[in-house]
């Protein structure tokens, strides 16, 4: 098996950095490309009233603030990615639900495995399996390596 593009999917949670140093060995021994993805969302005013994200009107707007999060997750999981050895490191940040936006950008990008955490930040009803990474593994047209 050959992966010439992986995918990692970070939020900043422990599972996701364990997944990321998995993804840099993968991308040294396949001499791969490796993509960072994080996503964010953007909940309305109704579907924060339903959740523990408060957006924060002062930080120009919630949109833009949850953007700069996902940006430095990303970024601090490069740092750490060429910390260990990566090169060709591909930054990306995208908007919408976690699981359908991996999925999109999988199948844009040709990307012939994803690298994911078993349970991220957001998870909380994903019993065993995270809910994301598990819709994730079980829709993804690749290979999906899920790391505890």
């Amino acid at each position: 098996m050959y992966f010439k593009n992986l995918l990692v999917a970070v939020d900043g949670s422990d599972h996701a950095m364990k997944a990321l140093e998995l993804a840099v060995q993968l991308e040294d021994k396949f001499d791969s490309n490796l993509h960072i993805l994080s996503v964010y969302r953007h909940y309305g005013m109704f579907e924060s009233s339903h959740s523990l994200v408060r957006p924060r009107q002062e930080l120009a707007g919630p949109d833009e603030a949850l953007r700069q999060i996902a940006q430095e997750i990303v970024d601090m999981a490069a740092k750490r990615a060429e910390e260990l050895g990566a090169t060709g490191i591909k930054k990306v940040v995208k908007r919408g639900k976690a699981a359908r936006t991996i999925l999109e950008y999988s199948k844009d990008k040709g990307i012939d495995c994803i690298v994911m955490g078993k349970r991220g930040i957001g998870d909380g009803g994903g019993g065993l399996l995270g809910s994301t990474s598990n819709r994730v593994a079980t829709l993804a047209h690749c290979t999906c390596i899920t790391v505890k």
